[in-house]
């Protein structure tokens, strides 16, 4: 008597269900499930990874041709096995298929920096941090206090003018000097980004390492060799002023 052939388990069918929408054209259609139906749930799952993907990198999305962009969102679909159930860390999953599965051969060679400055947006947003607000006594002089940079602000480093890259411009090489940002969310929820210079960009690296502002803007000046030491001390009380109203300082 011969045997009839073991159905495919619950968990094979799920297998089976999951190789398909993830790569449909060499994939077979599960046995046991409607070809119909499998093109609905295909059609779907597509587009909500592509949608979700494009509107957290809307540049990404603008500088990359139609092809180009869908054969990326597929390739991501087949090769990147996400950690996280959670819709809204796409982003951080497609960040590590472009540093870690992508062939980059033919992508712009800003492609992972750009991703990253995109995320950020979204990070940022989704952070559940709860910040107090920098309460400064009017008597008080803010370069004799010690400050750091909240966790709703996060300074960043990159070797491509990220900020700037649009369809008008997408530079083929890394800047001369690395490209300062600094990206905050204010307790209205709003999200900014600011370019620093170097010396705004020593000042925060400072003051993140204990240095009241005093001391932080004398530290600067020694090194700069500055003729005029009060000139950078100015300079840098200004700048402080400015990142408490920003609310990207909280007390150390």
């Amino acid at each position: 008597m011969s045997q009839q052939p073991k159905p495919p388990s619950f968990i094979d069918t799920q297998y089976q269900f999951a190789a398909f929408l993830r790569d449909p054209d060499n994939q077979p259609v599960p046995d046991n499930i409607e070809p119909r139906r499998m093109a609905i749930y295909r059609e779907l799952f597509y587009n909500n990874i592509e949608g979700f993907i494009a509107n957290g990198f809307p540049v990404l999305r603008q500088i990359i041709s139609d092809e180009a962009w869908h054969s990326m969102i597929r390739d991501f679909m087949i090769k990147h096995h996400c950690k996280t159930p959670l819709f809204h860390q796409i982003g951080r999953e497609f960040m590590a298929y472009l540093e870690n599965d992508r062939d980059n051969a033919n992508d712009p060679i800003f492609i992972q920096e750009l991703a990253h400055y995109e995320w950020v947006e979204l990070a940022l947003s989704v952070l559940d941090d709860e910040v107090e607000p920098a309460k400064i006594n009017s008597s008080q002089d803010i370069l004799d206090i010690s400050f750091k940079t909240s966790p709703l602000a996060w300074p960043l480093v990159y070797n491509y003018p990220v900020h700037q890259i649009g369809p008008d411009f997408q530079p083929n090489e890394a800047s001369n000097s690395p490209v300062h940002l600094l990206v905050y969310r204010n307790k209205e929820d709003s999200i900014t980004f600011l370019e620093l210079n170097p010396v705004s960009v020593r000042l925060i690296n400072l003051l993140n390492d204990g240095l009241a502002g005093q001391m932080a803007a004398e530290t600067i000046a020694t090194e700069l060799k500055h003729p005029n030491p009060q000139v950078v001390i100015d300079g840098a009380r200004a700048l402080i002023d400015d990142w408490l109203q920003r609310e990207i300082l909280i007390l150390n």
